[in-house]
């Protein structure tokens, strides 16, 4: 009888560590995935700054043609700006142009708006985020 009662307590031993290895498992699992996901959100978000701050350039490299030289201004151009790339098309009379800018990096877009209402002596502009 002895002998019997030494076996059920070993059996409860047994079941009581396989459930507690799973559950140390299971949180291990959670915490490892919840830590890949936060890593892989912040890459999207410092990917997102990235193409915000391409459209931008891409923005101040529009304006800097246009105090050159204004009569530039006046189609669609696609510019390369490192590993990314920026189209722009302009819409309106001088003074009133409006620039819509497209940014184009890690298959994200961002898109900006620029409105010009006075080219001389310096250049007056508006800047607005579109969807």
């Amino acid at each position: 009888m002895k002998k019997n009662m030494y076996n059920k307590n070993g059996f409860a031993m047994v079941y009581i560590m396989l459930i507690l290895s799973a559950i140390i498992l299971a949180s291990s699992l959670s915490i490892s995935s919840i830590g890949i996901l936060s890593a892989k959100r912040m890459q999207r978000y410092t990917q997102s700054a990235e193409v915000r701050m391409l459209a931008m350039h891409c923005g101040e490299s529009i304006l800097l043609l246009v105090r050159n030289n204004s009569a530039l201004l006046t189609a669609t151009t696609t510019m390369i700006q490192g590993t990314g790339s920026c189209a722009y098309t302009v819409n309106g009379t001088a003074p009133n142009k409006v620039i819509n800018i497209t940014a184009i990096k890690y298959n994200l877009y961002k898109r900006l708006q620029i409105t010009i209402s006075r080219f001389a002596p310096t250049i007056l502009a508006s800047w607005i985020e579109t969807k």
